[in-house]
């Protein structure tokens, strides 16, 4: 589908170019910028006591580039489907209106935040966590080059919802691309241990270092509803006294702690 907006052919082998060659430049480009910000040249604020592993960071890296390439190999059959007219992409809001474009964001959130809290939890049934999922857990101080260190069968069905929500209703092509570009972005970010968002509805930054850290807690994607409903939310402030000092962050802990003491989280 991005071949198609890029005005390239609708090849299969194309579409495999596209996604991997864009998808290890976007890589590089996100999580390069943002370790280099918030792990060196700010790192003084964010993260005093962290040093720097080599090994892992290559690790990650290596393990990133194997997940996008291996992960477009999995969905260029369906980039290839949607972009010849075998799904129900469309293209125009006037052909279905801004109503049902704000009604489709709704249906496809609310699918992919109940699929994923669930495949994300299947995979750490003992069944599928070390031939699947154990690789993204190696790291369990995570930072930015961890966010897409994953078994491409990981990643893709972690990220299939989004794709099979084209096929089940009617979907914008601008709704699928931004989609799919936002799980790309949150990925990075929510593995960069500082934390911007205290709403505590939100499966923030703080909340996937402890998913790290524990295993068996907040598996949502962008909430913490699925968590909350099923007994599997932990918050960064409440009992995580076994976590090293440092490896929880968030944007306002500095300024607070200075200020006013230990912080709050609203809405934990």
């Amino acid at each position: 589908m991005l071949a198609y907006l890029l005005d390239l052919p609708d090849h299969p082998l194309i579409i495999f170019l596209t996604l991997s060659v864009g998808g290890v430049a976007l890589f590089f480009l996100l999580a390069g910028l943002s370790y280099l910000y918030f792990f060196v040249l700010r790192k003084g604020r964010f993260h005093p006591g962290y040093e720097a592993d080599p090994a892992e960071n290559r690790s990650a890296i290596k393990w990133s580039i194997i997940g996008i390439v291996g992960n477009a190999v999995l969905i260029a059959p369906i980039h290839y489907y949607v972009a010849t007219g075998h799904s129900q992409i469309y293209y125009s809001v006037a052909d279905m209106g801004w109503g049902y474009l704000i009604l489709s964001v709704i249906m496809m959130f609310v699918l992919t935040e109940t699929c994923i809290y669930w495949i994300h939890r299947a995979l750490h049934h003992r069944l599928l966590y070390n031939p699947l999922h154990r690789i993204h857990h190696q790291y369990q101080k995570p930072t930015s080059f961890v966010g897409l260190a994953f078994n491409p069968f990981d990643s893709f069905l972690q990220g299939l919802p989004h794709h099979i929500s084209a096929f089940l209703f009617p979907l914008n092509i601008w709704v699928y691309l931004v989609s799919l570009s936002v799980v790309y972005v949150w990925a990075v970010m929510i593995h960069d241990r500082v934390s911007f968002v205290r709403w505590g509805l939100v499966n923030n930054t703080g909340r996937h270092t402890l998913h790290h850290w524990y295993y068996d807690y907040n598996y949502g994607q962008y909430t913490t509803i699925w968590d909350r409903l099923c007994g599997t939310h932990k918050s960064p402030f409440e009992g995580c006294e076994e976590v090293p000092e440092g490896v929880l962050r968030t944007a306002w802990l500095a300024e607070e702690s200075s200020a006013a003491g230990t912080p709050v989280e609203a809405g934990t």
